[in-house]
């Protein structure tokens, strides 16, 4: 399938009202794009990170007490940032940094009209799945599972713009998917998708190119030209959130698996479900994550 090119410039087909929705986003706070730039560079020191880090207190204490949590799951504790970044990884921090952006973004807008933890749980199941998934693919060629994480966990964000400045359309998307028992993202109308949204808020933040992807293709994962891989690794796991149960909606239909995608991830079904299960199970590690979020 041939990629849409009508994502490469999102300003000429959303309505002035979007665009001036997103504009009134602040960018990532300086500070968290001053740390995201340097856990970024592949050629940052732990020490830089480390330096990097401590210019927000309350994030170097978030990332220090998920190192402690069930989110890594190992006996000792770990008492400095700098054996919290070796532990957790540049990738991850990476990710983390992203993630408490968006969050912080976020946090003082009006009600949207979907549970804000479900959205996150789902979100965190997805990026929980693909990582797996990912390193199970790993065995067979090179894939950053951190990315993968982060465009997991990021992949709805344009739903979270929608409901927080449009949430009559949110609505009548949810309200009609119920009806017809289909999925949620069908019955969303064009420009005003969840994903072509987030892929607009992906690039007003400067997003990486390969999450920006991501996040516009994650239902249409063979429209992501040089990455859909990482597209059809978040298709898959968005898939199986909503069929162990984690939904941002209650009434919420499964997404229609992309035989693209279903090609691009050769892993058997069954071990793909077991992969979900598990993540759905490990109940403590996903609490620790979405306290991380809070």
């Amino acid at each position: 399938m041939p990629r849409d090119r009508t994502m490469d410039k999102p300003q000429e087909n959303f309505p002035s009202s979007l665009i001036a929705a997103i504009d009134g986003i602040p960018v990532l706070p300086p500070l968290v794009a001053r740390i995201g730039s340097v856990v970024s560079n592949p050629e940052s020191s732990v020490d830089a990170i480390v330096s990097a880090l401590r210019m927000d207190p309350i994030l170097s204490g978030k990332v220090l007490k998920l190192s402690n949590s069930a989110f890594v799951g190992i006996p000792r504790t770990i008492s400095s940032l700098k054996n919290a970044v070796v532990l957790l990884g540049q990738k991850r921090i990476h990710s983390l940094v992203l993630a408490s952006g968006v969050t912080s973004a976020f946090r003082n807008r009006d009600s949207v009209p979907f549970a804000i933890h479900n959205y996150w749980k789902h979100s965190s199941v997805v990026a929980a799945i693909a990582e797996t998934t990912a390193k199970h693919l790993k065995r067979y060629e090179a894939i950053e599972t951190e990315e993968v994480f982060a465009a997991g966990l990021l992949h709805d964000i344009g739903r979270m713009v929608l409901g927080c400045f449009f949430a009559s359309t949110v609505e009548t998307a949810r309200d009609l998917a119920s009806r017809e028992k289909v999925p949620v993202h069908e019955k969303e109308t064009a420009p005003m998708t969840h994903a072509g949204v987030g892929a607009l808020l992906a690039d007003h933040w400067n997003f990486p190119r390969a999450l920006r992807d991501a996040i516009a293709y994650h239902h249409c994962p063979g429209c992501a030209g040089d990455n859909v891989r990482l597209a059809s690794i978040v298709h898959i796991a968005d898939i199986l959130a909503h069929v162990v149960g984690a939904h941002t909606f209650d009434t919420e239909a499964i997404p229609r698996l992309s035989p693209e995608a279903q090609s691009h991830v050769q892993l058997p079904p069954e071990r793909l479900k077991v992969i979900a299960d598990e993540t759905l199970q490990n109940e403590k590690k996903l609490e620790s994550f979405l306290s991380f979020l809070a």
